[in-house]
């Protein structure tokens, strides 16, 4: 295995281009992350630009590109040159720089990284969590809450139970179930917050307050509705996904911050890290759902 050739960074960029072209070679029987076709060419040629840049702009502008290829420093590369894109460009960028490394491997370039392991995965999870978010329809912000949560409480305690706590705090509903099941583990009496609870993307969230009347209600549990039961229990009262009471959460928070004299950014960033999204565009897709 060898280093990137050249004295310069651009020089590199050069070398790594053309190492990894196979124009013209058949891939019939091959299972190789070469460059094949002069639309990722192009693309390569970019991602490789990308990573010179980040460099330079951290103050790091000799040695070998490829030295430079560390697990950490690849991470925090591609979470500074997704941060603006949608979750769908951000898994297409990613996906691609990862089979670029794989190439200039299987191109006699040393790689600091095992790269039989996916060393990404739970990198590029999140952008997926993000797009199975997104497919939803618009007018999912729930009218008359308190009416339904009753209404739901009437038909079956222990999903009005669940709804609560998901209205009170934002939460997915297998993560507001996780709560319940294991309320002392996260429950504070002492100022009637959650702590220490893990959403998706092992992030974990902000202290949740909430009411002391619904932590009475969760301790009398003792056994929750199968999923299935619990989503027939909301559509039965009006409420198409459980996911509507997290949109509905956000919007409310979101419209009680800019009430307050926030700014538009601000705000938006404040209500992301509460509802423990990885980027505040993920906020702004709830929002327009609402």
């Amino acid at each position: 295995m060898a280093n990137l050739r050249g004295g310069t960074f651009e020089k590199q960029v050069k070398d790594g281009f053309f190492r990894t072209l196979a124009f013209g070679e058949s891939r019939y029987g091959k299972d190789d992350n070469l460059t094949h076709s002069y639309a990722l060419a192009d693309k390569r040629k970019m991602f490789l630009q990308d990573f010179k840049d980040f460099l330079v702009e951290n103050g790091i502008n000799q040695g070998k590109l490829n030295q430079y290829m560390t697990q950490d420093t690849i991470i925090d590369f591609l979470k500074h040159r997704t941060d603006d894109l949608s979750a769908k460009s951000a898994l297409d960028y990613t996906t691609g720089f990862n089979s670029l490394l794989k190439g200039l491997e299987q191109a006699n370039i040393t790689i600091p990284i095992d790269l039989k392991e996916d060393f990404l995965k739970d990198f590029r999870d999140t952008f997926r969590e993000e797009l199975k978010e997104l497919k939803f329809e618009t007018g999912r912000y729930i009218d008359n809450l308190d009416e339904k949560l009753n209404a739901i409480y009437n038909q079956r305690f222990e999903s009005g139970v669940i709804a609560e706590l998901q209205a009170q705090t934002g939460l997915r509903v297998n993560e507001a179930r996780e709560v319940i099941e294991n309320f002392q583990k996260y429950y504070n009496p002492q100022n009637n917050t959650l702590e220490n609870v893990i959403g998706k993307g092992n992030h974990k969230y902000q202290p949740k307050e909430i009411n002391s009347l619904l932590a009475q209600k969760i301790e009398k549990i003792s056994h929750l509705p199968h999923l299935n039961t619990y989503y027939k229990d909301l559509k039965d009262n009006g409420i198409n996904k459980s996911h509507d009471f997290r949109i509905t959460y956000t919007k409310n928070l979101f419209e009680t911050k800019l009430s307050q004299g926030i700014e538009y950014k601000q705000a938006l960033k404040e209500v992301s890290e509460e509802i423990n999204h990885h980027r505040p565009q993920m906020t702004e897709y709830y929002l327009a759902r609402a």
